[in-house]
């Protein structure tokens, strides 16, 4: 996803952010080839986890898209972890908004309720806490998964075997309350 960004938008900085550094390997080679060979120098990828951003991305993002999160990412993503929550939040300048494709089902055995579409007001009520408005929660389409390209959507059948779930987040403008965001 952040290669095609990157392509698609060269004047538009693309950070892939991976806790692990061989998930984004092969996508930081292809974005370091020279340019006349398919390299992208807009697309960067740090590692680094949502519990520990880099300082120096703070702040700076105008969105930010998480895809199949997993542990304490899709706990951070969900509002129920803390300190991933934080980092998550952390990334976002003010107006920015993020979204994110999950998937949480009991035979995952991670100790979080299944989505669906009663699980809405709790999301926003932990996000809530961290300065945020869940903008939409509502199930998301096949279609929607396999255009992230992602092999995992794919290894998983997510979006046809198993449902996923579309959440937007947003961070208020500097000028907005919570109360106008809402």
């Amino acid at each position: 996803m952040v290669l095609e960004r990157a392509r698609r938008e060269p004047r538009t900085l693309a950070i892939g952010i991976d806790a692990s550094a061989p998930a984004m390997a092969e996508s930081s080679r292809r974005a370091a080839r020279p340019v006349a060979k398919g390299g992208l120098p807009n697309a960067v990828f740090v590692v680094a986890s949502a519990e520990h951003v880099p300082d120096e991305l703070v702040g700076l993002a105008h969105e930010l898209t998480v895809l199949f999160p997993w542990g304490s990412l899709l706990r951070g993503t969900l509002g129920l972890d803390e300190a991933a929550a934080r980092g998550i939040a952390s990334l976002l300048r003010p107006g920015a908004a993020a979204v994110a494709l999950a998937s949480v089902t009991d035979r995952d055995a991670l100790g979080i309720s299944p989505l669906d579409d009663e699980s809405r007001p709790e999301i926003a009520a932990r996000w809530s806490t961290f300065g945020f408005c869940v903008a939409r929660f509502r199930r998301s389409t096949a279609e929607e998964a396999a255009a992230t390209g992602s092999t995992w959507a794919k290894r998983l059948s997510i979006g046809r075997d198993r449902p996923l779930w579309r959440l937007e987040i947003q961070r208020p403008a500097a000028d907005e309350s919570m109360a106008d965001a809402i």
